[in-house]
């Protein structure tokens, strides 16, 4: 026996002290607050996970003993009814709100009781909510390099002999693009890492503001200048970049496509290309921009003679602009994100002369290179079907095939402008700065920019925000409200061992054998009034007991806890009246 007390008695310990768990995982959260995500504060998480679970099912069994014990500890020394009714039946939230009704009175008492209960899901849901990750980043001044827009001066479409001399690699790097554009040509940043800019007239509209907002790849109707971007140098591998470049780019914008016949269209010699872009009218030239331009191309050579071959015909505008662009980098994957235009004359070699000269030179050999990039020392060109130019102008997504020839007048003016700037833009970035295209310049740059005849870069303010490691943050609300509600709880649970302990009545108030105390109608077993009730159930737990009438006999019943034996008492019935 002296054995079974003292185990139950650690066991008692053990199990009062059980709210220190909580306490403890509240300030192991607290004390990893700020320091980098591990393994350890893995499984405090894993931990804490449990806790909705644990410990409302703890917070019950320690809080009702808790209310079980000061009730005896109160009962010995004198208290109500009421208020003992109040503390033993509190076993829950609800059963301390039923108490609080069923007396019919609102006692202080009663609501302490269930703002104590309500500690138990508080105290769960805390734990849930402890801790968290939380990834900070350090913000830095840097300085990203992009490709300089007054090396368009260098372009190798300023002379006949400068074409010739760079048609070998200028073509390879035009039709590169061309090809892969069914992947890359609604992405913000091209095939060999350069970052793209914006067609000017596919977001002008988005906003009144000077700067004309960019949405992501997946947002808007953005049709992109180029299949090629800007060489971009220098960004921050890991952090995040915003930084702004300014280049210039062609735009095309035609007012009307339609469909002619040869004597009408006047398309000239067929021998050379399929489709054509001149100044407008014919052998004119250009002043200043936009320039009038006139694109056709051949759209069917069904008939006998070429003056009845059908034609597209289209009238443009051709304008050469600078503009700026904000450009948001996550490592080295970017997009522009705004956009303005600018004055045209930026940079030191660009200047008026030069602007005069690209309406003449630059301009006449793109229209003249452009539709023969793919078909150039052709015989009969005109029959061998339309250029993949065209075909990629009619239908981006499939136009690599056998001899056939496209519609291009069944394309709505403005479909026909956006697709026809994208070809004439990526055909003359891959005149200039060429060994700048081919991406990797990070590795290569300073042997690119140490062996130009002239600055190929600029260097623009970057402000780069690098992600540190990421930490625990503690929740301090949650960490307080778990904090209070075990420090409560263990207040509760050490209050009710020391009742337990030194209170001296039995434990007899809320067990059925307490029902068999000094009750005439049960056999009172060995110890008497002294038995706790567990030790007086163990004692009577094979006696058959029931809730009768032990005044079968008389008038009028009487309903007591008696042992069931027969002719001592019976079965109750609707029948009869009890006292």
């Amino acid at each position: 026996m002296n054995k079974l007390r003292s185990f139950i008695l650690v066991f008692d310990i053990v199990f009062h002290s059980s709210p220190l768990m909580f306490i403890a995982l509240a300030l192991i959260a607290a004390r990893i607050d700020g320091k980098e995500v591990s393994q350890y504060g893995q499984h405090l998480q894993q931990v804490l996970l449990l806790s909705p679970t644990i410990f409302p099912v703890i917070f019950a069994a320690l809080m009702g003993r808790c209310f079980k014990y000061l009730g005896l500890f109160l009962a010995e020394r004198g208290i109500t009814l009421g208020r003992l009714e109040q503390l033993i039946g509190s076993t829950s939230l609800f059963s301390a709100l039923e108490r609080q009704i069923s007396l019919r009175g609102s006692s202080v008492f009663g609501y302490i009781l269930m703002i104590l209960w309500l500690l138990s899901p508080l105290g769960g849901q805390s734990a849930l909510r402890l801790i968290g990750k939380e990834t900070n980043s350090v913000l830095r001044n840097g300085t990203v390099q992009y490709l300089n827009p007054d090396t368009v001066v260098g372009t190798f479409m300023g002379s006949g002999s400068g074409i010739n001399s760079a048609r070998s690699v200028f073509s390879p790097i035009f039709l590169a693009s061309l090809l892969s554009s069914s992947k890359y040509q609604d992405t913000s940043m091209d095939l060999w890492g350069n970052v793209k800019m914006p067609r000017f007239a596919s977001v002008e509209n988005s906003t009144s503001d000077d700067w004309k907002t960019i949405k992501n790849d997946n947002g808007t109707n953005i049709t992109y200048a180029s299949l090629i971007g800007i060489p971009v140098a220098q960004l921050d591998k890991i952090g995040a970049s915003n930084f702004s470049v300014k280049a210039r780019q062609w735009d095309i914008d035609c007012d009307k496509n339609e469909m002619q016949g040869g004597k009408q269209a006047d398309f000239g010699g067929l021998n050379v290309s399929t489709w054509k872009v001149a100044y407008a009218p014919v052998n004119s030239s250009c002043s200043k921009w936009p320039c009038s331009i006139s694109f056709k191309s051949i759209a069917n050579n069904d008939a006998a003679d070429e003056d009845y071959f059908n034609y597209t015909v289209a009238s443009c505008k051709l304008s050469y602009d600078s503009y700026e662009t904000r450009i948001g980098c996550k490592g080295r994957s970017c997009r522009p994100t705004a956009m303005r235009k600018i004055d045209r004359f930026i940079g030191v070699n660009y200047t008026r002369d030069s602007d005069a000269f690209f309406r003449s030179t630059p301009s006449l050999n793109t229209m003249s290179t452009l539709p023969r990039i793919d078909n150039l020392g052709v015989g009969s060109v005109a029959f061998r079907g339309s250029t993949n130019a065209e075909k990629w102008m009619a239908d981006p997504t499939n136009f690599v095939g056998l001899k056939t020839y496209v519609q291009l007048y069944e394309l709505s003016p403005d479909v026909l402008s956006n697709r026809l700037t994208i070809l004439w833009n990526s055909l003359f970035q891959s005149t200039y700065a060429m060994d700048t295209l081919g991406g990797n310049l990070d590795q290569t740059f300073d042997n690119i920019t140490q062996s130009a005849d002239s600055q190929l870069f600029n260097g623009t303010a970057s402000a780069i925000s690098t992600p540190m490691a990421s930490v625990w943050r503690t929740n301090w609300k949650w960490f307080t409200a778990l904090l209070v509600s075990s420090v409560i709880l263990q207040i509760a649970a050490y209050m009710a061992l020391f009742f337990k302990y030194y209170t001296c009545v039995p434990d007899i108030i809320g067990y059925a054998s307490s029902m068999t105390l000094l009750n005439p109608y049960v056999p009172t077993p060995t110890g008497g009034t002294t038995l706790h009730g567990l030790e007086r159930s163990c004692m009577l737990q094979d006696m058959r007991v029931m809730i009768g009438d032990v005044c079968a006999n008389e008038p009028i019943g009487a309903i007591a806890f008696a042992k069931a034996d027969e002719g001592r008492v019976a079965r109750l019935t609707r029948k009869r009246f009890y006292v």
